[in-house]
């Protein structure tokens, strides 16, 4: 961690760094970071629950104003090695990109933190007001160990409350027409886990199968797949879908992936099922669990509806296990002024910064109820497009190209500048 060490340096490093969650272990991790702050001599607090699950909170500048935060999680997703081109945490380039997982969920991020940080410290008596890096633990299985435990502390919520948020989720490029667009998330879906059980038929006989059950879960599927939820479509989907819907019919890709940030769906993801399958209650021959990424405005009583409606008739029973509410927010126009100049100055070629609500969830949606504006901004290069990366987050030779992690450092550590320094940004 010399003067000369680059983003790339950093980010190889952090790779190398085991974080898979399951089982969860960050401690590492923040131990690197620890260093990095005493090197700088930054304000910093750890805070730790469980073995290893650590968290931490980096500060500077000046408490004037609504506070700049910088949100990140530490933990990824498991990888098996037997199915990666290069290992996954050796951290190895071929062909232009960095291989490893983590790389772009969301370490790179990070990495280009801990680069800003670096140009901060030389700012440091022009800030005029605050920044904070938070870097999380287990936000890939819900957060137990992470952001919401670390909210709880003693003056943390305080720290936060009403402030500029950058987090993972945007920042990626789209083209239509020939032009290049950049998405900033600022909403999520509502996350929901629902549970519908096939009750065992009493004339049912394993001896003379009748198919019946099978025949029961197929209908259940196909019906709560083909759901109609929406009964209104936010502004957000609105205006993504004007933007580029009616004029990316030739590409399959930006199709679903349009479709996917602009209606809700349910999709069964487990089904489990069989005579002798002990993880079943006694009366139920088949289980599925469907995963439900709803748009922000149906509300919970609404789906409960529509689900009785569609399995009206069946011998059925389920359950809505758990849900999360999503959200969607109108960011100030002068933090949008400020992303689109900065990312003009490094990419000329941008033509607009569009919001879309992200299909996923992060740990943004924690820090919304504290008044905080949440944008979702870790801008990769052009040459790595949202359609490419999403096939990428979670799945097999996860990689980032040079140019995003150099174009992310970039973007990052001159959006940091402009609103600190107050020149650029007065909201």
């Amino acid at each position: 961690m010399g003067e000369s060490t680059t983003t790339l340096d950093i980010l190889k490093d952090l790779i190398r760094i085991d974080t898979q969650n399951p089982p969860g272990n960050e401690h590492a991790l923040v131990a690197y970071l620890h260093a990095w702050c005493e090197r700088l001599d930054l304000d910093h607090t750890v805070y730790s629950y469980g073995e290893g699950r650590d968290n931490i909170l980096i500060r500077m500048g000046k408490p004037k104003g609504r506070n700049l935060v910088v949100l990140g999680h530490m933990d990824v997703v498991v990888a098996d090695p037997e199915s990666w081109c290069s290992p996954p945490f050796a951290g190895e380039v071929k062909d232009g990109y960095l291989y490893g997982r983590g790389t772009l969920d969301m370490k790179y991020f990070i990495a280009a933190s801990l680069s800003t940080m670096e140009t901060l410290k030389q700012l440091e008596s022009l800030l005029d007001r605050q920044v904070v890096f938070l870097f999380t633990a287990d936000e890939e299985t819900g957060s137990a160990f992470g952001l919401p435990r670390v909210l709880e502390e003693p003056g943390v919520a305080e720290l936060l409350a009403d402030s500029v948020v950058l987090n993972e989720g945007g920042g990626f490029a789209l083209f239509k027409d020939g032009s290049c667009h950049y998405l900033y998330e600022t909403g999520q879906k509502s996350v929901g886990r629902l549970r519908v059980s096939v009750r065992r038929l009493a004339d049912s006989n394993p001896y003379f199968p009748s198919m019946e059950h099978e025949r029961i879960m197929v209908e259940v599927i196909d019906r709560l797949q083909g759901l109609q939820i929406d009964t209104s479509i936010p502004d957000t989907v609105v205006s993504l879908r004007k933007a580029f819907m009616d004029h990316s019919c030739g590409d399959s890709k930006l199709n679903r992936l349009i479709d996917t940030m602009s209606s809700s769906m349910v999709t069964a993801t487990m089904v489990e099922g069989g005579s002798r399958n002990l993880k079943l209650a006694d009366d139920v021959k088949v289980q599925i669990d469907f995963d439900c990424r709803l748009l922000p405005n149906v509300e919970k009583s609404e789906f409960e509806k529509k689900i009785e409606t569609a399995l009206s008739g069946l011998p059925v029973t389920h359950e809505l296990l758990r849900f999360s509410p999503g959200y969607e927010a109108r960011i100030d126009d002068a933090l949008v002024e400020l992303l689109t100049g900065v990312l003009r100055r490094h990419e000329p070629e941008v033509d607009k910064l569009l919001p879309f609500i992200t299909p996923g969830s992060n740990d943004g949606k924690y820090l919304r109820s504290l008044g905080c504006d949440v944008v979702g901004f870790a801008p990769l290069a052009k040459n790595q497009t949202f359609t490419d990366i999403m096939p990428l987050i979670h799945g097999v030779d996860e990689r980032i190209s040079l140019e995003s992690i150099e174009f992310c450092a970039l973007v990052l550590r001159d959006v940091c500048i402009e609103y600190l320094t107050g020149d650029s940004y007065h909201g």
